[in-house]
């Protein structure tokens, strides 16, 4: 289970630092800094997915949910979202022992 977490972890610092690289290549063309948030990261790669999750959530779950919840995730930055979940997972399911196995 561990490798399963450390390679999810990894996973997911990767698609944080591609977010941060989409964000710095914008800043090269010429627009202002700022670390896009995953609504509109999401909403560029397949609007159609977005508004699919949004209506089964209101649907089948509550519009509360969406409103409270998931609205306010999608704000957040891109690479925020990636990245703390994955530093998470890769500290929290690192091999503490590994270090003691040394090879000669």
């Amino acid at each position: 289970m561990r490798v399963f977490g450390r390679f999810l972890g990894w996973f997911l610092l990767a698609l944080a630092f591609i977010a941060l690289g989409r964000d710095l290549v914008a800043v090269a063309a010429g627009e202002t800094f700022r670390l896009a948030p995953l609504g509109e990261v999401w909403f560029k790669l397949h609007s159609a997915s977005l508004n699919m999750l949004q209506a089964g959530v209101e649907r089948r779950i509550a519009p509360e949910v969406w409103d409270s919840v998931i609205a306010p995730v999608l704000q957040w930055p891109t690479v925020a979202v990636f990245a703390v979940p994955g530093l998470l997972l890769v500290l929290l399911c690192r091999d503490w022992q590994g270090q003691k196995r040394r090879f000669r």
